[in-house]
Order: structure tokens, then sequence, then C-alpha cells
């Protein structure tokens, strides 16, 4: 994908994703409709996931949430040659991005999945997300440092911090079994220690 195919709206977009706070205290009801997802994904292969939809940090009109590698931070889309969306929104709209390749969501997917999570009333919340990694990729933490957003793979001692879930693939054991991959460390994004996942509304489509 060309920077040229993004427009300017996508900062804005970004700027009105839910906080990391917010949009974990709205996902209710989480065994039903992970059943029901869970289904749904694997009618797709498991190429995708489903994510909770939150910001990292405020970005400008030029900026795109970009992630290289297991750094995702906002970069400048004059300076970017190639990249390929990452994560969508349940209505299929794409609002993070990496330089690694990728594949959309089938349209028929993104319908179904819009469906179901607006069934719950979770479709500003819940979104789609491209799995890296086959089944046995390890699970990953997720902070911030300023403007950066950093992933690494989780250990034991970060469970006792009690981590929020923010992404799921299911294709990595029973279809209705929740398997998390990547969770945010709450120690920087909930403390007054940082910026990020704070201050931002909470988008409605």
């Amino acid at each position: 994908m060309a920077a040229a195919a993004v427009q300017v709206p996508v900062a804005h977009l970004y700027n009105t994703l839910p906080t990391l706070g917010y949009a974990d205290s709205q996902f209710v009801q989480r065994e039903s409709v992970f059943k029901l997802l869970a289904t749904l994904l694997a009618q797709y292969n498991n190429v995708f996931g489903i994510c909770l939809i939150h910001s990292h940090c405020k970005l400008d009109d030029t900026e795109i949430m970009l992630a290289k590698g297991n750094v995702s931070q906002p970069e400048k889309l004059a300076n970017i040659e190639c990249f390929y969306p990452e994560r969508w929104l349940a209505n299929g709209t794409s609002y993070e991005f990496t330089t690694r390749q990728t594949e959309e969501p089938p349209q028929d997917l993104v319908s179904k999945f819009f469906d179901i999570t607006r069934q719950f009333n979770l479709h500003d919340i819940l979104g789609l997300y491209h799995i890296d990694g086959g089944k046995d990729a390890p699970a990953i933490i997720e902070w911030t440092e300023g403007r950066k957003n950093l992933t690494r793979i989780l250990t034991e001692k970060d469970k006792s911090i009690e981590p929020v879930q923010t992404a799921w693939d299911f294709g990595r054991s029973d279809p209705v079994t929740i398997a998390c991959t990547i969770v945010c460390d709450t120690r920087t994004t909930r403390s007054g220690n940082a910026n990020t996942h704070k201050n931002t509304q909470s988008h409605n489509n």
C-alpha cells in the first residue's frame, strides 16, 4: 500500500479511539461473544484474531501508527514507502498499520463480524487484527514509552501484574478457548506516569 492511499482523516479517527480502560470495562458477556466469534474466524482459517480497540497516543494529521518489528509508533506518511493495514474497526476501517505484508479481511467476514459485535453493543471496542506468526507463537506483552508502543514475550512475572488482555487468537487452541496473544501492561497505561492510552475519547461508528 502506498502512502498516498491513506487519507488524512485516519489520524482523526485514531485520536477518537477509546482508552484502554474504557474499552476493557465495556467488554462484557465475553464468553458468549468469544464462542460466536471463534466459530466465525475459524471459517476463515484463523488468519485474523480479535483485538480490543484502543489508542496509544495522539497523532498529528500527517501521521499513522506504524509497526516495525516490536515497535509501533507514529510515522509521517510522506516518509513511508510501503505499508499494510494490520488492525481494523468492526466495520472494516483500518486504523493501525505495519511494514510486514498482511491481507485484508474479506468483506463477508467484516459484515458478519460487525453484525455479531453490534448484537452485543461491542462494535466500537472490538476489531480484527492480522495474526503474525503461527499457533505456536508465544504470547506477548505491550507497553508504552512516550509515543512508542513496544512488545516482548510475556513472562510469568508479567502475569503477576494482572495485565489487560487486548487480543485473542483462537487458532492457538480450541476455537472456544480464550487464547490471549497480546496483553497491555497497566503499570504504564493506567498510571499517572504515562500519557498513553489516556485522554482519548470513545469512538462512535
